[in-house]
This record gives C-alpha cells, structure tokens and sequence, in this order.
C-alpha cells in the first residue's frame, strides 16, 4: 500500500491532478473530441473548450523543454467534466490528465468532498486514460507513446490559529526560522520554488520534485498559503506501466516531501500527518 495523506486532510488538500504527455495524434480534430466525449459523457457530461496546455519535458541538466507538438496553435484542449465539477478529464493531442478537486462551491458552503486516496484517483486515471488509449487506436489515430509523467498535489493552507500572518511561516515550513533582521519590517508576502532529483535505485535520476510554496488573501481580508507539490518525469519501463512506474514513485516522493516541507506542528494542525 503507497504512502498517503488521511481522508481528513481535505481540509487542506483541494487538488490532485495525474498526466502524462505522449508522441502527438496529428489527426486527433475537434470532431475526433466530439466522438471521444460521447464515451466519458455518462459520467462526465460538461464539456469545455480551452487555450492548450504546454507540458515540458525534464532534462538532465536541469532544464526543461516542451512536450514536441508538430502545430500548437491549433491543439485543441478540451475539459469533460462532472455534473458537481468534482473531476474532471483533460485531453488535447500530446496529453491527457485527470483531475480531482474541491470546487469553489464546495468550499464556499462547507461540505468539502473526501479525499479519496491515491489508489481510488490511480485507478480513476487507469480507467480514463485506458479509454483514451482504445480510441485512438480503434479509430486509427496511431500508437500510444508516453513521453513524460507529472502527478501534482494542491493545498491550500489556511491562517488562523496555527498562524495569523505570513511573518509566521516558521510555524509552517521549515526552511524558514522566523528571525527578523533590524531593518526590514515583517514579511507581506512571499512566492518560493524548491526542485529536488528523483533517482532511481540504482542512483541515476528519473525526474524531479517541485514544491511552490506562495501566499495568498481571499478577499474577506483572511490570509492563506497555497502549496503546490508535484513530480514529473518519464516512464520508468514501457507503456502504461511505465507511466504508472513513474506515476507511483511521484506519489510516494509527494506525500513524503509534503511532510518533510512542513513542520511538524503544521502537519499535525492541518491533518497531514
């Protein structure tokens, strides 16, 4: 069983998002979308359409690269999503991701769904993209090649009680020790980006691991922290299964560097622990 978070963390937690980028299906049109959302539109009826995602591959030395698309301008994304807006299904000509999320309703009137763990949101994923994978080739679109692997987890933080304003951060993460200087007054606000190496077993790295940590301010006045965690990288092994080699081992380096990130009291407070 995976490492994870507590069903009680969706206090916290708002958004888990998987995907993977994969060689492009040039002749995937917007009338090849209309046919793929009529097999997702039972239990994802909302359909949208939006700018296209630029995925990015990882390289060696650091960098990053976008996910080759022989024509960009006209890739076209499209959302299907559910009835409550809860999950939801991205697909354009390079990448497919599934989504689940608390909606702005949802946290507006209190009744934030469940988080329903990893294994649910894998298999969730498996489902939906396996589809994917059968109609392209059912309608002759081409191969399925996966070329990079991302897998994110979105918190959001909120001030009051544990902290009440972003010169506390301290009690939050610990890369920050709470020391003021004598000159500069107390921090207003702050955005911090963090990127470490996934190696394999054997030593050699695989991907990344990203942390985004920023602050925030609902318009109430209320001060917040959105935390953003997310590895990427390509399949480890072949195929589906080497998405989902990747996919895994992102997953358990999320959960466990959400922990390290945080202080203890702050994992504690939040349900994370």
């Amino acid at each position: 069983m995976p490492v994870d978070l507590k069903d009680s963390s969706t206090a916290a937690l708002v958004e888990v998002a998987l995907s993977v980028g994969f060689e492009e299906f040039h002749r995937l049109m917007r009338y090849e979308l209309d046919d793929l959302h009529s097999r997702y539109s039972d239990r994802f009826p909302n359909d949208e359409e939006k700018a296209p995602h630029k995925p990015f591959i990882e390289e060696p030395d650091g960098g990053l690269v976008a996910l080759p698309s022989a024509s960009p301008i006209t890739n076209i994304r499209r959302w299907f999503g559910s009835e409550d807006g809860s999950r939801l299904i991205q697909v354009q000509r390079n990448w497919f991701a599934r989504n689940w999320r608390v909606t702005v309703q949802d946290s507006g009137n209190g009744a934030i769904p469940l988080y329903p763990g990893y294994p649910a949101l894998r298999a969730d994923f498996a489902e939906s993209l396996g589809n994917f994978i059968d109609f392209v080739e059912d309608t002759n679109l081409g191969g399925f090649k996966p070329l990079q692997c991302e897998i994110s987890y979105r918190l959001q933080l909120q001030g009051g009680g544990l902290w009440d304003h972003p010169d506390e951060l301290h009690r939050v993460a610990q890369m920050f020790s709470g020391r003021s200087g004598n000159y500069l007054p107390g921090l207003e606000a702050m955005r911090t980006i963090t990127q470490y190496v996934i190696p394999d077993d054997d030593g050699r790295r695989v991907g990344r691991l990203y942390g985004r940590l920023e602050t925030a301010r609902s318009k109430d006045g209320t001060d917040f922290l959105i935390l953003t965690v997310f590895a990427r990288g390509a399949p480890i092994g072949d195929g589906v299964d080497g998405v989902f080699a990747f996919l895994d081992t992102g997953q358990q380096w999320i959960v466990n560097g959400i922990r390290d990130f945080l202080t203890l009291e702050a994992s504690e407070w939040y349900g994370l622990d």
